[in-house]
């Protein structure tokens, strides 16, 4: 499982890094496939504070990078494995590019220019809440203006996206219906119709470089159509470049994926949004399935990232 905005904190995996040649060798290689500007998001990454972290600008091809270089490594670790991915937001391209659908290159271009769009994207924001949501839908319902729910992460978790100017109201508004929600860590208002033009703009950059897109090594189960990707939807460029304007069906994938176990669930990349949504699994909760998070915040990394590495090849050994 590969997250995407909402899950990075400053410093995520700069220990791996540090301490593992295959995980540096990995991002280097990113780095290298971003072009311009690389220097500085690497810069920012090592030697910077959280405070630009929540521009998507830096915080996407971040996410992307760390995902990407933590899944070469697990998928050296369990190549006798039978693994399926997915990911969320932009870590569903992580996640393609580790399956083979296009190559880092492509990537790093691809990010590139996500990041200069979402430069000048309006302004806006994603609120986490604790409700279900068809509860979610009425309040939206009533709030009207640019709020929508951006993502169904789990049977209770969603993700409400809005304009800057409505974060204020859309936040006190919930909060006054006992709707138990907090800000999310991003500038943009990310899957909402707010970011079309943005999506539009992306999908005639990668229209262009359509031939260089193909079918997957891995299977991949996407959060968006909520289903394992099929060759005919892997080649237009459009169902890539939309996804930040659409919603995240999450949840509707791990249902109808991954509900029956036994399977076990590893978040590769940082924090534990997504390992939290797949405990919401009957699979987990009756205990045929397990879940384990590699790259909590509130963790010495090097140390769990090698026991939990070890702990899960050797399961399938």
């Amino acid at each position: 499982m590969l997250p995407g905005q909402g899950s990075q904190f400053a410093s995520m995996g700069v220990s791996l890094y540090e301490s593992d040649a295959r995980f540096r060798r990995a991002l280097d290689d990113f780095f290298d496939a971003f072009g311009t500007g690389a220097v500085r998001l690497r810069d920012e990454w090592l030697h910077g504070g959280a405070q630009d972290l929540g521009r998507g600008s830096i915080a996407q091809p971040l996410l992307f990078g760390v995902n990407y270089a933590a899944g070469v490594v697990w998928l050296e670790d369990l190549k006798d494995a039978d693994v399926t991915l997915i990911g969320h937001s932009v870590g569903e391209l992580a996640a393609a590019v580790l399956a083979g659908a296009f190559d880092l290159e492509l990537a790093g271009a691809l990010l590139n220019k996500r990041a200069q769009l979402l430069d000048a994207a309006p302004r806006g924001g994603m609120i986490a809440c604790r409700a279900t949501e068809e509860t979610l839908r009425e309040h939206v319902g009533v709030l009207g203006g640019s709020a929508v729910i951006a993502a169904e992460n789990a049977d209770n978790q969603c993700v409400v996206s809005c304009a800057d100017e409505d974060l204020p109201d859309t936040m006190r508004y919930l909060g006054s219906q006992r709707v138990t929600c907090m800000r999310v860590a991003s500038t943009e208002p990310f899957h909402s119709p707010l970011l079309r033009p943005a999506a539009r703009e992306f999908e005639e950059f990668l229209s262009r470089r359509g031939h260089l897109l193909s079918s997957t090594g891995l299977p991949v189960v996407s959060a968006y159509s909520a289903r394992k990707l099929s060759d005919q939807e892997i080649m237009p460029a459009s169902f890539w470049t939309r996804q930040m304007a659409e919603k995240v069906e999450f949840w509707k994938a791990l249902r109808g994926n991954f509900d029956s176990g036994p399977h076990t669930f590893v978040e590769i990349g940082p924090g534990t949004v997504l390992s939290m949504a797949a405990r919401r699994l009957p699979s987990v909760r009756a205990r045929l399935s397990t879940v384990v998070t590699t790259m909590p915040r509130h963790r010495p990394e090097p140390e769990h990232w090698r026991s939990v590495r070890r702990e899960v090849a050797e399961s399938f050994r």
